[in-house]
């Protein structure tokens, strides 16, 4: 998995390319967590180019929503595929983590 960070003020859009699970997803956890501690509010994780999501990442998504939520801040995914989608509404995450079709759709529900 290969995470690109791209920070805009209290805003940080976070790429996840590739396969999101097992070892990789304690990495991107502290990343996000350091920049939330440093003063980043709202985060949009892109799951455009993500191609699997295990458990430990969904737990990660919820524990970012939990930790930017204290902060008075907003957690969103971006463009799920479909299987990730399904992954989502089985486990039904979806009524708990806000999902957008696009980057641009999430950024745009900031205030």
């Amino acid at each position: 998995m290969n995470i690109r960070f791209d920070e805009h003020g209290t805003l940080c859009v976070v790429e996840v390319d590739g396969e999101f699970v097992g070892d990789s997803v304690d990495p991107f956890r502290r990343a996000c967590m350091d920049r939330i501690d440093s003063g980043v509010r709202d985060l949009i994780i892109d799951l455009s180019t993500t191609t699997l999501v295990d458990s430990s990442a969904l737990e990660t998504m919820l524990d970012l929503a939990d930790a930017t939520s204290k902060r008075r801040g907003r957690c969103m995914l971006a463009s799920p595929d479909d299987s990730i989608r399904s992954v989502l509404a089985v486990t039904r995450l979806h009524e708990h983590l806000e999902v957008h079709e696009a980057v641009e759709n999430a950024a745009r529900t900031i205030r």
